[in-house]
């Protein structure tokens, strides 16, 4: 596809979806039919029709945080920062060469390079919004805010793990929260390499201890993203970089985004170390719980060293952030950081609530989804999809509760990683509430499903 040069140029906000368009319109990001995405990290899909809905004039409001469009621009923002990294298939280049090319040619960083900072401002300009740090700020506290919010998390319910373990399909469960870590667990510590140059005195260097670890000290055996790969084969789950692209959730697609977004933009370092600061100190209490719910899901059947590794190294790594980053820079650059560093803190943990609530969301509606076959509800007017078994597979999400209804043919519903399609025939629908990941494949040669907006909604048990 010729990237067209006006479209490049062209700059005003309003304009932002029509660069955007251009971008998800490259072939690499228009699908295939599979389910998972081959061991290629430069195609994935972008759901092209689904990102012709969003408006992009108005930014994402706190509201709409894992809703559609939030999952629209938040798979397009990880993608514009990826290229932004090595990638390189295991197998090795060979025939992929055409697609790097493709990936990190001019083309595509052009759009890039001019949709970036206003896809930015539509997807986390809420922050500003939800999160006020005025007033006179001391390092004590900041000590004594950091100390509240971690104890909180210490306290509070890990609500995905509390949907595995009350889930009837437990494993099922547990692969859709595994799939998640896999968004970051497969190229982990790849946003804060961005933050390790210049010069900023041994603050630099207790950060750089923080990274080498997970890059396992040189040892690629021990490397983070390596035994994360264990964990994953011993559930039997694909180990290359994005193979469950299609899975990931508005939620968790954010988080990993907002350490890209602080760390691109220099200007934010000290929001950067406000929020590394929190994501260390609370890793390792939540890899503990997350041992004990997969113990009792899989027992001995799962391989947790990726897990144990993080409930160790991050109880180092949190003592480390606050006293030798995080408190030192507030101590060595005054009164004017510690409101960054404070905003900060207070980001990590909005967003570290937004992706438990998405995955605890998406887990109990697939896990329950007998329940919501046959809807009892008031419908608008229909948006049909045509579907042929070579359609290219592409998930979405809706920003108001839908009816998904099969008018023609058959079709399978899929809403999670690992979860048995749902079989739909002429006549069968379901209701998908507001900000649940869904996909339609064809099970005839041909079939075509509605989506209608519901109204008022009483779900029936099938």
């Amino acid at each position: 596809m010729a990237i067209d040069a006006d479209i490049v140029r062209s700059k005003p906000a309003d304009d932002l979806g029509r660069r955007v368009a251009a971008f998800t319109n490259d072939n690499l990001f228009t699908g295939a039919p599979e389910l998972l995405h081959p061991p290629n990290p430069y195609r994935r899909m972008l759901v092209p029709d689904a990102v012709a809905e969003v408006d992009f004039t108005r930014p994402l409001a706190a509201g709409e945080a894992t809703g559609h469009r939030a999952l629209v621009a938040h798979r397009l923002l990880g993608t514009f920062y990826e290229a932004d990294t090595v990638l390189l298939p295991e197998q090795g280049l060979g025939a992929l060469r055409g697609d790097f090319d493709r990936f990190y040619g001019d083309g595509l960083r052009r759009l890039r390079e001019a949709s970036l900072s206003d896809l930015e401002h539509f997807a986390f300009a809420l922050l500003d919004d939800e999160i006020d740090v005025t007033g006179a700020w001391s390092t004590a506290d900041l000590a004594a805010y950091f100390e509240h919010t971690a104890a909180e998390a210490d306290s509070g319910e890990a609500e995905s793990l509390t949907a595995i373990a009350a889930a009837r399909r437990p494993e099922v469960a547990a692969d859709t929260y595994l799939v998640q870590l896999a968004l970051d667990g497969l190229t982990e510590a790849s946003a804060m390499s961005r933050n390790l140059g210049g010069a900023f005195g041994p603050e630099q260097s207790a950060l750089f201890k923080v990274f080498i670890d997970e890059f396992g000290y040189g040892v690629h055996e021990a490397k983070h993203t390596t035994i994360f790969r264990k964990m994953l084969r011993s559930r039997a789950l694909q180990t290359h970089v994005h193979a469950y692209w299609n899975f990931y959730l508005a939620g968790p697609l954010a988080t990993n985004n907002y350490y890209y977004f602080v760390s691109r933009d220099h200007a934010s370092f000290f929001r950067y170390i406000g929020a590394v600061t929190y994501a260390e100190r609370v890793f390792a209490p939540s890899f503990v719980n997350m041992i004990d719910t997969y113990r009792g899901v899989f027992g001995d059947d799962i391989d947790l060293h990726y897990c144990e590794e993080h409930a160790h190294i991050d109880a180092h790594h949190g003592r480390i952030t606050r006293d030798e980053i995080l408190l030192a820079l507030a101590e060595r650059h005054g009164a004017g950081v510690i409101p960054e560093l404070v905003r900060g803190i207070a980001e990590a943990r909005l967003l570290g609530g937004w992706f438990e609530q998405d995955t605890a969301a998406q887990i109990r509606w697939s896990d329950e989804l007998a329940d919501y076959r046959a809807p009892d509800v008031d419908t608008g007017p229909a948006q049909r999809v045509a579907l042929t078994a070579d359609s290219p597979f592409g998930t979405r999400s809706h920003d108001a509760t839908v009816v998904v209804a099969v008018e023609d043919g058959a079709a399978e519903l899929i809403t999670g990683p690992t979860a048995a399609p749902e079989p739909m025939a002429r006549g069968d629908a379901v209701l998908v509430p507001a900000g649940r990941l869904y996909g339609l494949r064809a099970a005839s040669p041909a079939c075509v499903y509605s989506v209608r907006v519901a109204g008022a909604v009483t779900p029936s048990a099938s």
